[in-house]
């Protein structure tokens, strides 16, 4: 008998499946082939290959200059490898249809600051890249970025361990259509004076409008192993746009996975691009270490208590998620500003509280969660489920919360839930704790 669980993971997993089907971007054809073999100089071989040549790197090369890949082209890495005293991008493409094949690429030093990148591609709004491949291989000790990609469509990025960064391991700037996958990214170090860091992040800049520097959008983060982001988030995404982040396991990073918004070109002290129809779901997300950050956190744009800036929204869905929790409003889940949210089927294990619903969630469902274990923080009472502030409203329904002081707790009367066949476990203490209408309860509990 197929339940409903096993029915929407089903769901979910073909959805994935056909979407990245339709976004691997097409191999190029490879008419000439040649090595390194009897090169002067890399630089040279590789500028100098005719459009869809297949370059063979069989040598290892250290360079100061970039290498530029400025037509279409396969680069092999067979044996050899590109490596730099420099702070560079060891490889820089301005070109669409580049396939870039088990890179070997060492970098400076990924413990400080600089400009150093393994792989960089460069596009522009009005003129974007397109089929930008990069398969397998190595990328470590580069200042900056593993991989940057910028202003690039139909790209993918699979297979490839990306180590010793300093600020992140794929960085993905107005870039859509895409896949990240199956990638190993592990030791992101934001040296000073970063101070953010990211396994994997979908972003855009924030120097202009949309006009100019557009949302990330439909992207598939998926089957990632990204560990050892302590000083900030696993993986992200400021303002994207249908992006998917499936079946990854986050460890060890201050927050797991974020939604969170991009700021106002005009005003960098405000946010404006909430992150729109995102989807978290089937990852693990696990924390060793104490200390404050969500494992996942979603939040709309703007600054205060209800805005009517534009509010993130997606799905959080058959997730597991523990190690979170020590700061006031964090959790193992942390949502705020959001709109038609739904957080189903995870299974949470927190300190304090295992979902918090901060401030300004319109419409929230929260369904069939399991919390498994809360802890006490001090003297504090635990909660399965927190709302925190105000402008809250939505339907809590058919959870279990087996652990925690409170199983629902929403003391503001200026929210409102439904609470409906919910079943609060033998070891709470109290159900639930509300103002007065705060919550209308049926058959719960």
């Amino acid at each position: 008998m197929v339940t409903r669980r096993g029915a929407i993971r089903t769901l979910a997993t073909v959805t994935a499946a056909s979407t990245i089907s339709a976004i691997v971007p097409r191999a190029v054809a490879t008419p000439h082939a040649v090595d390194d073999s009897g090169a002067a100089s890399v630089h040279e071989l590789i500028g100098t290959a005719p459009p869809w040549s297949c370059v063979t790197i069989t040598r290892n090369w250290s360079v100061v200059d970039p290498v530029v890949l400025a037509a279409p082209i396969t680069l092999r890495f067979a044996g050899g490898s590109l490596s730099t005293p420099s702070h560079i991008s060891l490889l820089h493409v301005f070109s669409s249809d580049v396939r870039i094949e088990q890179p070997v690429l060492r970098g400076a030093d990924g413990s400080v600051s600089g400009l150093g990148r393994g792989i960089q591609a460069t596009g522009t709004t009005a003129a974007p890249l397109r089929n930008v491949v990069v398969h397998g291989g190595s990328i470590s000790g580069q200042s900056h970025d593993g991989v940057l990609l910028e202003h690039v469509e139909q790209f993918a990025i699979s297979g490839t361990t990306i180590t010793d960064v300093g600020y992140a391991g794929v960085l993905l700037v107005s870039c859509t259509d895409g896949l990240v996958s199956g990638n190993r990214i592990d030791q992101v170090n934001q040296p000073a004076p970063y101070v953010n860091s990211y396994g994997i992040e979908a972003a855009r800049s924030t120097a202009a409008g949309t006009d100019r520097f557009p949302r990330s959008a439909r992207i598939t983060v998926s089957d990632n192993w990204v560990s050892r982001v302590p000083a900030w988030e696993g993986i992200d995404t400021h303002g994207g746009e249908q992006i998917a982040i499936l079946r990854n396991r986050v460890e060890d990073c201050r927050v797991g996975i974020a939604l969170v918004p991009s700021k106002d070109e005009d005003d960098a002290s405000k946010t404006k691009y909430a992150p729109l129809s995102c989807s978290v779901i089937g990852n693990t997300v696990t924390r060793s270490f104490r200390g404050p950050g969500p494992g996942i956190v979603v939040r709309g744009a703007g600054e205060t208590i209800d805005s009517p800036a534009e509010r993130a929204t997606g799905v959080l869905l058959g997730n597991a998620v523990s190690g979170y929790g020590d700061a006031d409003r964090d959790a193992p889940i942390l949502v705020y500003l959001t709109r038609d949210l739904v957080i189903a089927e995870n299974d949470l294990v927190g300190f304090g509280r295992a979902i918090s619903a901060y401030h300004s969630n319109a419409d929230l469902t929260i369904f069939r969660n399991s919390v498994v274990d809360v802890q006490r923080l001090g003297t504090a009472r635990t909660a399965g489920i927190l709302v925190v502030a105000t402008a809250n409203s939505g339907a809590v329904f058919g959870n279990q919360v087996s652990a925690g002081d409170v199983g629902l707790q929403c003391r503001s009367a200026t929210n409102s839930f439904l609470s409906i066949g919910n079943s609060w476990g033998s070891l709470v203490t109290d159900p639930v704790v509300s103002a007065t209408d705060a919550v209308v309860r049926f058959r719960d509990g």
